[in-house]
């Protein structure tokens, strides 16, 4: 009988129900075995469930964007909770939040969706969520965020707490054999480039800087090629489905790629004060500010945690 195909990491998350911050995090520890084949990792079918039953940290890990339930963020329509409901856009470090929120001396969960900094803004303004994680820049204030805060939730009482700092730029191959370093080497004939979807606060950055280098999007091969995470950008590109795309310094280095620094941003994430119990709020404080969690995510490469859990604006 023919054995069953390798796992992907997305797959065995599924299964396993953790995020995939995590179970790299236990590839790493070896405790469950990977093999590269080509530039994605890949995994035997029966490993997941060998190690499962022997890693407590896989059977208690959060959920997140891999196995989200929709219809569980109409809990944040009662803040009586059962869960805290995060929309917002992609970033691992809210994945490694989750996974020291699961072991805090605290009932609620934490339900994660994965889907930009505007749907995270517009869920907040619909009550469907109580925490968002947003990058997004503003050309005109030359600042990175609080103005959409003011424009989407004026009348709410909102806090916004650094989570990091980090680096975006082009995911590359191995060598950068394109030779990028330029939002002008994008319009070049032949290059495939992938692009994030409209709403994220990377799309909202790239066609900033077009408009300023006076470059029309149609100019670009593959612009309206759209995926939703930073991993996915590297992997597309790992997976020669791309010669570039625009990502997080961690989602190239994860995928074993080359990166071209082009911005430093600010990723915060903004709270419905109000809709989140004071006990659940100081724990979130205590977290961000904790020494354990900033090593944690200065172990990554790409990050800057100098205003990680400062809190930046406060509106009652």
């Amino acid at each position: 009988m023919k054995s069953p195909p390798p796992l992907t990491i997305e797959e065995v998350a599924q299964i396993l129900k953790v995020s995939k911050y995590t179970l790299y995090e236990l590839i790493k520890k070896k405790e469950i075995p990977a093999q590269r084949i080509g530039s994605q990792l890949r995994i035997e079918p029966e490993s997941p469930f060998h190690s499962q039953s022997s890693s407590p940290v896989s059977a208690a890990a959060p959920e997140s964007a891999d196995n989200f339930n929709p219809e569980s963020t109409s809990r944040a329509e009662n803040p009586g909770l059962h869960n805290l409901v995060f929309i917002g856009s992609h970033e691992p470090i809210v994945e490694l939040f989750a996974d020291f929120w699961k072991h805090a001396a605290t009932p609620l969960g934490l339900r994660i969706e994965f889907k930009g900094s505007m749907e995270g803004l517009i869920s907040l303004y619909h009550n469907q969520a109580q925490v968002s994680g947003i990058h997004l820049w503003d050309e005109q204030t030359q600042d990175y965020n609080l103005p959409f805060v003011h424009y989407v939730l004026p009348g709410e009482s909102i806090t916004l707490v650094n989570l990091v700092q980090r680096v975006q730029g082009f995911i590359v191959q191995p060598g950068n054999p394109w030779g990028l370093h330029s939002w002008e080497d994008l319009i070049r004939p032949g290059l495939r480039f992938i692009n994030r979807q409209k709403g994220s606060g990377t799309r909202l950055r790239l066609d900033s800087s077009l408009q300023k280098a006076k470059i029309s999007p149609a100019e670009i091969q593959g612009y309206t090629q759209e995926v939703t995470t930073h991993l996915d950008i590297a992997s597309s590109v790992a997976n020669d489905q791309a010669d570039v795309g625009i990502g997080i310094q961690s989602a190239a280095h994860r995928m074993g790629l080359d990166f071209i620094p082009l911005f430093h941003e600010r990723y915060d994430l903004v709270f419905l004060h109000e809709k989140i119990p004071a006990e659940a709020w100081q724990k979130i404080l205590m977290i961000l500010n904790a020494p354990a969690f900033h090593k944690a995510i200065e172990r990554q490469v790409g990050y800057d945690t100098s205003l990680t859990g400062k809190i930046l604006y406060h509106r009652i």
